[in-house]
């Protein structure tokens, strides 16, 4: 196991939390439809209704209208606006107009990078806005969008997917943005110096005409292989395959990748993305669910339990200490044990941060592990967790939501994490700089008592608006 110091590739956390697919099949929308009527089946489709980026924040509204908060410098609250949103100075967030998505057409998810966002549509059509020279918003061209109304609503086009295609799901990463297609394929644009687009070179794609549309190939997962979900980090993705295994690509300076080496997948230089081999879950084992941070990576197994591998820095691994995972062999499959989450408790959603992790257990509270910097953990302290022995399974309290409260969701953005309540109200707390908690001011929150549980007041979305939740199993 690798002992080397730990140095961030970048300060930005992005994530996606996939959907769980025991005793669930996926619509064409990209929903969950649920064969019993236990909330529990639903708390991975409600993660799609709340996303962090690097420094904000994106929610989906009773609705189904969105509303970004935090930094607006490059676009990405697609407020028409550079200013941000919720730190004090701007606009609250309850005053905030929602984003302008066009004639007739609501949102049926988010997904945020490092200064972009993209939502997928009620008509399955994917949208972008944020900061454009890298190609992530998959328009072409290398243009920032949504600093002004002209950039927005009717005149921000779907991204072109391919002649008929739609999408089911979407992730984002630090500069680079993914689709699962409603044929079950994935395709990738933007950034791809790491090969995180999975197109065998480290070329950008989606910053330039005619790279788009038909033109994008979808990554080769393997022979008879398609998607069931994905996640990007913020220079790899993975995906989440038909047979519930994973095959992850991009960069692997960490191990992010689970190959049991730093060889990167994907770029043209090692392995190919269809030539790989699935990450190593254990003997019987399958994935349920995956969530990807800034360099390490995450599995919700078939059993509730959860595995991580990649940095290991602060104990974001939750594996008693601060050591890589699989950037060396021998350390995936069964000699990898799942995360100690208290006795008898299972996780039913993860999600993953640039230093930090945190996972919805099966009596809907919420735990964190990881970097506690600003508070992003929720224990109202700064500690780190996960780095030492003793500190994970009962030792590891749940995070105070407030009296009587439980979760339905849990995101975790570069330093602050949110979660959607059981009374479909929304709760952030960590780092508070440029507004990214909606809290009108830069403050943080979760690094003292005097700052969590019933100390910390929800975000006020608006008068009379909640956070989306479903009506029905599955559907929104």
């Amino acid at each position: 196991m690798s002992r080397r110091l730990v140095v961030l590739l970048i300060s930005v956390a992005v994530f996606a939390v996939c959907f769980d697919y025991r005793n669930v099949r996926a619509d064409p929308a990209g929903s969950v439809v649920a064969s019993s009527s236990g909330d529990s089946t639903f708390a991975l489709a409600r993660s799609r209704y709340i996303a962090a980026g690097d420094a904000f924040s994106c929610v989906i509204l009773d609705d189904s209208a969105v509303k970004c908060f935090g930094l607006g410098a490059d676009g990405q609250l697609g407020s028409a606006s550079s200013s941000n949103i919720g730190d004090g100075v701007g606009v609250s967030v309850s005053a905030a107009a929602a984003i302008a998505l066009g004639s007739g057409r609501t949102a049926r998810a988010i997904a945020t990078g490092a200064s972009h966002a993209c939502v997928l549509l009620d008509n399955y059509g994917v949208k972008c806005w944020g900061y454009g020279v890298d190609g992530a918003l998959g328009y072409g061209d290398t243009t920032t969008r949504g600093t002004t109304s002209a950039s927005m609503g009717d005149s921000l086009a779907p991204v072109d997917l391919g002649t008929g295609r739609t999408a089911r799901s979407i992730t984002a990463g630090a500069q680079h943005t993914c689709a699962l297609l409603d044929d079950d394929t994935v395709k990738c644009w933007g950034r791809g110096a790491s090969g995180q687009l999975g197109r065998g070179d480290t070329q950008t794609r989606g910053d330039e005409p005619g790279e788009m549309g038909n033109s994008a190939a979808a990554v080769a997962l393997g022979a008879g292989r398609s998607a069931r979900a994905i996640a990007a980090g913020a220079n790899h993705t993975c995906a989440l395959l038909d047979n519930g295994s994973i095959k992850c690509w991009g960069d692997n300076s960490y191990g992010q990748l689970g190959q049991g080496s730093l060889a990167a997948i994907g770029d043209g230089v090692g392995v190919s993305v269809s030539a790989a081999a699935t990450v190593a879950l254990g003997s019987g084992r399958s994935a349920m669910a995956i969530a990807a941070g800034d360099a390490h990576t995450c599995a919700l197994l078939d059993d509730g339990g959860v595995k991580c591998w990649g940095a290991g820095g602060n104990g974001r691994l939750g594996s008693g200490a601060a050591d890589d995972i699989g950037d060396e062999s021998n350390e995936m499959g069964d000699a990898l044990v799942s995360i100690s989450l208290g006795t008898g408790r299972t996780a039913i959603a993860i999600t993953a941060g640039i230093a930090h992790t945190c996972a919805l257990l099966d009596n809907y509270v919420v735990k964190c592990w990881g970097s506690g910097a600003d508070g992003r953990l929720g224990y109202g302290n700064q500690n780190n967790v996960g780095d030492n022995t003793g500190q994970m399974g009962d030792a590891l309290a749940t995070v105070p939501l407030g009296t009587g409260r439980t979760a339905r969701a849990i995101v975790a953005g570069a330093a602050h994490t949110c979660a959607i309540l059981d009374d479909n109200s929304l709760k952030c707390w960590g780092n508070g700089g440029s507004g990214r908690r909606g809290s009108s001011s830069t403050l943080r929150a979760g690094h003292t008592s005097l700052t969590t549980g019933d100390n910390l007041p929800a975000v006020d979305l608006g008068s009379g608006r909640t956070v989306k939740t479903l009506t029905e199993p599955g559907r929104p």
